[in-house]
């Protein structure tokens, strides 16, 4: 919170050693400054595999019917509160029989959780979508797309276990003094609206490209906890692009990169994986590699078939603020099913 001073009581007994204090208060930092402070939202180093949390135009953008998306992070595991994100979504097509072939419009409802700090930040999203493609030739190898979203948010502190500096005594914070703080609302929920436009091209040989721009929080709601505090949630700014390219008859290479910003903090992602055909199934293990500039390298391995997609990677931190704290590292899984899989030849239906 902007202006105010307080700690997060862990269940760990008084703190009198400095070292622990210096610890938590980088962790609250990294944990909590993005997401309070400033509002910064989750993401995901797999954001190939959430679609509809990157870019509301890829609603309904799939070679198929439906498509359900699970996702999970696991962040800086090896401390005793590690920060949380899952994600659900939901999209499908409609009116596929009333509108042209190469013509996409969907549906799409996507869900977000995430905690830090052992559950005294909180944050639950929901947001309901609609994307429509417009094809630009009559065989569907051009297309452009726009699409929109409602969202509504929820976030809790739970300020049972926050501690402010006029609560330190000489045995370490004692929860049961007053903290003196004019404290406004332990809840605070917002309503936003998001949007995006993409672009695709896809050849006859296979190789595909995606290009696509998107808006978060359009709207700036107000996120107040404090009597007299003024914070809004910044818009978010995404720009991404990818690439699947056949290496050969069986194989494939997929390559994409995207920069987001919110606020004043910003981030370039960029990195590829390779495909390989595993004999005639139709099937391919993915094996790469991405960078989140002065952040972190994370390794992706995955499997694709004709009805799902499973993603694993572990993000392996190079920033030396975090490396010397001991918040050194993130596991993430993916996975997405899809419904009624036809020829995903001509688009870009798991990565984007």
């Amino acid at each position: 919170m902007a202006g105010k001073d307080f700690h997060f009581t862990m269940g760990y007994g008084p703190w009198t050693i400095e070292k622990t204090m210096r610890k938590l208060t980088i962790y609250i930092l990294l944990c909590l400054a993005s997401t309070v402070v400033v509002g910064q939202d989750p993401y995901f180093s797999q954001y190939f595999s959430s679609p509809l949390s990157f870019n509301p135009a890829l609603t309904g953008y799939i070679d198929g019917s439906h498509r359900l998306a699970v996702n999970f992070r696991n962040q800086w595991a090896n401390i005793s509160t590690p920060y949380q994100t899952a994600a659900i979504s939901f999209d499908t097509k409609i009116l596929r029989k009333q509108l042209p072939a190469r013509d996409k419009w969907g549906l799409g409802i996507h869900a977000m959780y995430d905690q830090a700090a052992g559950g005294i930040y909180k944050n639950s999203y929901i947001a309901f979508s609609t994307g429509f493609n417009k094809g630009l030739d009559e065989d569907g190898h051009q297309s452009i797309g726009i699409g929109i979203q409602a969202a509504f948010g929820r976030n809790v502190v739970d300020f049972n276990k926050v501690s402010f500096a006029n609560q330190f005594t000489s045995s370490g914070f004692d929860l049961s003094v007053p903290s003196g703080e004019n404290i406004n609302n332990r809840t605070v929920t917002y309503a936003s609206v998001n949007a995006g436009i993409l672009y695709n091209y896809a050849d006859e040989t296979g190789n595909s490209f995606s290009f696509g721009a998107a808006a978060f929080h359009i709207t700036s709601p107000q996120l107040n906890f404090f009597t007299g505090q003024n914070s809004r949630l910044p818009r978010r700014y995404v720009l991404h692009g990818s690439a699947m390219l056949k290496a050969n008859e069986q194989d494939e290479v997929f390559l994409s990169a995207n920069f987001m910003q919110q606020a004043r903090n910003s981030q370039a992602v960029i990195g590829g994986a390779y495909g390989w055909g595993i004999g005639t199934t139709g099937y391919h293990l993915y094996t790469g590699l991405w960078l989140r500039a002065g952040d972190a390298l994370y390794p992706y391995t995955g499997l694709r078939t004709k009805d799902f997609q499973i993603g694993i990677s572990y993000d392996i931190t190079q920033s030396d603020l975090r490396k010397s704290n001991g918040f050194a590292g993130s596991s993430e899984i993916s996975f997405i099913w899809f419904f009624d899989q036809g020829n995903k030849g001509k688009i870009i239906p798991c990565f984007f």
